[in-house]
């Protein structure tokens, strides 16, 4: 299962460090005057090393001098170099993205879930989701001076200053930036549209949460009993955010209809239908989603589809306090029917891979040509904690949900600037 997106478009091979922006010469200038002065500085520590001591050490005076010609010029090099590539990465910073190297698909799904310390949480839910039936979805105590939490990080991807210094100019590790909200707004999409069941729900509402914005914890009640779209207008009213109740993805042609999203993100959720049934829906919606993608191409409107992976409930959630970053494990898990209370038999959560596969095959197969898949089975399935029991099916706000955002917004950058490595 490699990135599906037929259009591509060739990697320009990274920039030279020696001729990336502005300020090359000078750095090299001031280089070759470090090389010089440290020679002379060297030259003349060794001779009064020598002079005070000639029978003692003097291998090791004459190498110590010659470490001092060899690397001291490299590292006066170095230390300007980084100050001035950050400064030019800051003043043109669009002309690096071209040149980055985003992590791929399967890049960001071999990864590991690390634990964290932030200033704050990335939103405090509101009070309904503090009550009634959404009181589980409220996990954890909300510090106003750290918040503890786990962020996935790619195996080949760095988050550190130095990391992201380098891999803004294509060396070594790849880039998988955090959820940025700035980011986010500033490409501009004008209407995007989640469409699926309650995990969905769960997607779109920490969005918009994630976005500094209200979410009403109803409003997916609302959507599915009066058959109706939820709309939250977001960066700075520039963008609506479409929240569509759809189990089975029957109401992605109306949404379509009523809405004309740019970008539609789809999930079929957890609602078990056999094979065949689960096949025939998605190629339904597949159709749809062709002679749509062909009628705003044909306009001149962008489009993006994006298919969210199926994440399956976790067995004896109450257990786990922690990630478990060992996917064969937590598949073990999850396919031990005995590990199972019984009422929860009937969600058959042991099929969820096969199905997205079933998905992934189907998307292969099509017309598609701008789309994207969110792995979210292969980084969430290693989340059997921050459920909510005794729901081990849905999750707390804010938690694992949030990398959606995260995959989300990686993905639109690769798609703006074409730049995805293979």
């Amino acid at each position: 299962g490699q990135h599906q997106q037929v259009t591509k478009t060739k990697t320009k091979p990274p920039p030279a460090l020696a001729t990336v922006g502005i300020g090359g010469s000078h750095i090299i200038a001031l280089a070759k005057e470090a090389s010089s002065s440290l020679s002379t500085l060297s030259l003349g520590l060794s001779n009064h090393i020598l002079a005070v001591d000639v029978t003692m050490g003097r291998r090791m005076k004459i190498c110590l001098s010659a470490a001092l010609l060899v690397w001291g010029p490299y590292y006066y090099l170095f230390s300007i170099s980084t100050i001035q590539l950050q400064l030019i990465m800051e003043t043109n910073d669009n002309n690096f993205m071209k040149a980055s190297s985003y992590c791929t698909r399967e890049e960001i799904k071999q990864g590991r879930w690390t634990e964290v310390t932030l200033p704050e949480a990335h939103y405090i839910p509101p009070e309904g989701y503090r009550k009634g039936v959404h009181a589980g979805s409220v996990c954890q105590d909300f510090s106003p001076t750290a918040f503890n939490t786990y962020e996935w990080m790619p195996h080949n991807s760095s988050s550190n200053h130095f990391g992201s210094l380098l891999n803004r100019f294509g060396f070594g590790r790849c880039i998988f930036d955090p959820w940025n909200p700035n980011d986010f707004c500033a490409l501009g999409w004008k209407s995007i549209a989640i469409v699926g069941d309650s995990l969905s729900w769960e997607h779109y509402s920490s969005l918009v949460m994630s976005l500094g914005l209200h979410s009403d914890p109803n409003d997916q009640f609302v959507s599915r009993r009066l058959k109706k779209n939820i709309i939250t207008m977001a960066c700075n009213s520039t963008l609506k955010l479409i929240y569509r109740r759809s189990d089975q993805l029957e109401y992605v042609p109306h949404v379509i209809r009523e809405e004309q999203p740019q970008m539609l993100i789809l999930n079929k959720g957890s609602h078990p239908v056999n094979d065949e049934i689960y096949k025939a829906g998605w190629q339904e919606t597949i159709n749809t989603l062709e002679e749509y993608e062909q009628n705003l191409t044909e306009s001149g409107l962008p489009s993006l589809f994006l298919f969210r992976t199926t994440v399956p409930g976790h067995p004896q959630c109450e257990i786990y306090t922690a990630p478990v970053n060992n996917i064969t494990q937590m598949e073990a898990v999850i396919a031990n029917k005995s590990s199972y209370k019984a009422n929860m038999l009937k969600f058959r959560w042991w099929e969820f891979k096969a199905q997205n596969a079933i998905m992934e095959n189907l998307l292969t197969a099509s017309r598609l040509r701008n789309y994207h898949i969110l792995d979210a089975y292969d980084i969430n399935i290693r989340r059997p904690d921050h459920h909510r029991p005794p729901d081990c099916l849905h999750n707390c706000f804010p938690s694992k949900t949030e990398v959606y955002h995260q995959l989300m917004l990686h993905f639109l950058k690769v798609s703006a600037n074409s730049s995805l490595h293979s």
